[in-house]
């Protein structure tokens, strides 16, 4: 069973494996990256070598554990995600797993709990795994995968060791864009960040939703473009995919602003509002879509035009 792996990625695999050889493998691991690509098949790959009959750097495919963890019936392996139809990970989860980590291996060794999205989990459903945390169980593993670590609660945190995955050349990006079938944009073609966000949104099926609202941010804060406009353009989609697109925008634009200036203040405070949106309705609140898309819009204007002090007294509409 071969797991596809970004070849920028495999030398954290192979170090959390070389830990694991040395017996200094520890019980809570945070697994992020830039854009969020390639999270899912490192864990993959890494939790199927290591529940691998055979001693190897990747899972063998044929030994009875690798048929197990394939067909998604190993019962020492759990993958937790966001589930259909929700836009956070509940609290009743994330018992079951806490639940499923404490119970003895039933087929080898160790047991390997898999948290993807961890940033999205509810408050309480955190607070549960804190618990979990806090007292390990034995020879068990637990990787939270997370794009937007700064979302996760320090408490969580500071109890797993971070491992973050090397950003993707532009010839990987481009090369795994082409397999997809989808056209590059001259634009881009040289940008190895702009091009990773691409794949991002190719491989979570949110291409469309990205590439509207990140025109529609980049529009607003450097042309006159209406309140209304941009506010139809993010109704378009659902509101977490909307809210999540404003977010990664916003975070390209900062990560091209000279940081002190009243530019970057003033996206740095609409980024936390925004932030602060986003995990208010990861936690279950359901905002009015019209208001709340319209509110967004007016805040993207205020930090156009660097209105620090306007975007503050306007932070208590998104709760943050």
């Amino acid at each position: 069973m071969m797991v596809n792996v970004f070849s920028e990625h495999r030398s954290v695999i192979r170090s959390l494996l070389s830990l694991h050889s040395n017996n200094q493998l520890p019980h809570a691991v945070l697994i992020t990256s830039v854009s969020g690509v390639g999270l899912t098949s490192a864990a993959s790959s890494l939790c199927a070598t290591l529940l691998c009959e055979r001693d190897g750097d990747e899972p063998c495919g044929e030994c009875s554990s690798c048929s197990r963890v394939s067909g998604g019936t190993h019962g020492d392996y759990r993958w937790v995600e966001v589930a259909e139809g929700k836009a956070s990970i509940g609290v009743d989860q994330i018992r079951e797993a806490s639940d499923f980590v404490t119970k003895t291996a039933g087929y080898g060794a160790q047991k390997i709990l898999v948290i993807s999205d961890a940033e999205k989990m509810t408050t309480g459903a955190s607070n549960a795994l804190l618990k979990t945390l806090e007292e390990p169980q034995g020879n068990s593993l637990i990787v939270l995968l997370s794009q937007r670590t700064w979302l996760l609660p320090a408490t969580i945190r500071s109890r797993c060791q971070t491992w973050r995955l090397l950003a993707l050349t532009a010839a990987s990006s481009i090369d795994h864009l082409r397999a997809a079938g989808v056209a590059v944009p001259p634009d881009i073609s040289g940008n190895g960040r702009a091009l990773e966000r691409l794949v991002s949104s190719v491989v979570d099926g949110k291409a469309e939703a990205r590439s509207v609202v990140t025109n529609m941010v980049e529009a607003m804060l450097s042309t006159d473009m209406s309140v209304a406009d941009a506010s139809g353009a993010l109704q378009g989609f659902e509101l977490t995919d909307s809210v999540e697109a404003v977010a990664i925008a916003l975070e390209e634009r900062l990560s091209n602003q000279a940081a002190g200036s009243g530019s970057f203040i003033a996206l740095l405070q609409l980024h936390r509002a925004i932030a602060a949106l986003l995990q208010r309705l990861r936690n279950g609140s359901v905002p009015a879509k019209e208001s709340t898309c319209y509110e967004i819009a007016s805040l993207i204007v205020k930090a156009r035009r660097d209105d620090v002090a306007a975007i503050n007294q306007s932070l208590e509409v998104l709760g943050a």
